[in-house]
């Protein structure tokens, strides 16, 4: 999947000079993000056929460091999380029946239009 990521980049440049109250709104935005691509991908891992693919622990992680806000959203590691790389990839055999990434696309135009209302005023 190729993303332009070019008004990103340009924002975060402008975010950098931001006051402390649109930083704090950035990241309540990502966080956000965050919480609706674990959501729709623990949604669809409960419709699963495969009983113990319903069981797989998927997360994110904040990391904001001034002007750079992330979130990584992943399976958890260990237990039923090991069973993440059948459930979203399969194997040589089969499998693969969940697309983990459809969800991170599906919520990225919410994440951009959001960004782009903070980016206001700026």
């Amino acid at each position: 999947m190729i993303v332009d990521t070019s008004e990103v980049k340009a924002f975060a440049a402008k975010l950098q000079d931001a006051p402390e109250r649109k930083r704090r709104r950035v990241s309540m935005i990502v966080k956000k993000a965050a919480q609706n691509v674990k959501t729709t991908t623990r949604a669809d891992l409960t419709s699963s056929g495969n009983a113990a693919f319903r069981h797989i622990p998927i997360s994110y992680e904040m990391q904001d460091r001034g002007s750079v806000v992330e979130a990584d959203v992943a399976p958890d590691d260990g237990g039923a999380g090991n069973l993440a790389n059948l459930a979203f990839f399969g194997t040589a055999k089969g499998g693969g029946t969940h697309d983990f990434y459809k969800h991170a696309r599906a919520e990225f135009p919410n994440l951009v239009r959001e960004l782009r209302r903070a980016a206001m005023g700026l």
